[in-house]
C-alpha cells in the first residue's frame, strides 16, 4: 500500500475585512431607514379626541398623509402653504399630487389603507380636501390619528 507523504497542515485563519465589509452595509441600510422613518413621520401635534381607539394594524402598513400648518418648514427646506399642506411619502404636495401619488403607490400596494394625520391647528377644511383626493385615488380605508384624551390626562 502507497502511503502519501505528510504535507504540512495551516492554521485555519479568520479572513475580517468581508465582515467589516458587511457591517458597513448594515450601518448604512440602518441609517437610511431611520432617516426615511423620520420624513414620513414628521413632527404633526394630533388632536385630541374622548372616544379614540388604539390602532391594530402596525403604522408603517399604512400610507401616511400629514397635514402640516402654514409656515411649517419641511425636512426638505420647503414651506407649507394653503396650495401645498399635504406631506405625503416624504413630499409637499397639493390635492392634485396628493392624488397621484397615493395613486401610484396603489399600484405597488392595491390594499393600502390610508393613515391622515393632521395637525391640530389645521382646518377641517384641509382634512376634507385630503379625505377627496384619497377617495379620488381609489382609497376606501382611512385611519385618522388622534391622542386619546385619558392619556393626556395622565402625561
Amino acid at each position: 500500500m502507497k502511503l502519501s507523504p505528510v504535507k504540512e497542515v495551516h492554521e485555519a485563519e479568520v479572513n475580517l475585512i468581508p465582515l467589516i465589509d458587511c457591517v458597513f452595509l448594515l450601518l448604512i441600510f440602518f441609517m437610511c431607514s431611520a432617516t426615511m422613518s423620520k420624513v414620513d413621520s414628521s413632527e404633526v401635534n394630533l388632536p385630541v379626541a374622548t372616544n379614540a381607539a388604539e390602532q391594530k394594524e402596525e403604522p408603517s402598513l399604512r400610507g401616511v398623509v400629514n397635514i402640516l400648518p402654514n409656515g411649517t418648514v419641511t425636512p426638505k427646506g420647503e414651506t407649507v402653504n394653503d396650495a401645498k399642506p399635504f406631506m405625503v411619502f416624504g413630499d409637499l404636495v397639493d390635492d392634485v399630487g396628493l392624488q397621484k401619488a397615493i395613486e401610484e403607490h396603489l399600484k405597488i400596494e392595491p390594499n393600502m389603507k390610508l393613515y391622515i394625520r393632521a395637525d391640530r391647528k389645521v382646518r377641517f377644511a384641509m382634512v376634507r380636501r385630503a379625505m377627496q383626493s384619497s377617495a379620488a385615488a381609489g382609497v376606501a380605508d382611512v385611519v385618522f390619528g388622534v391622542h386619546l384624551q385619558e392619556l393626556l390626562l395622565k402625561e
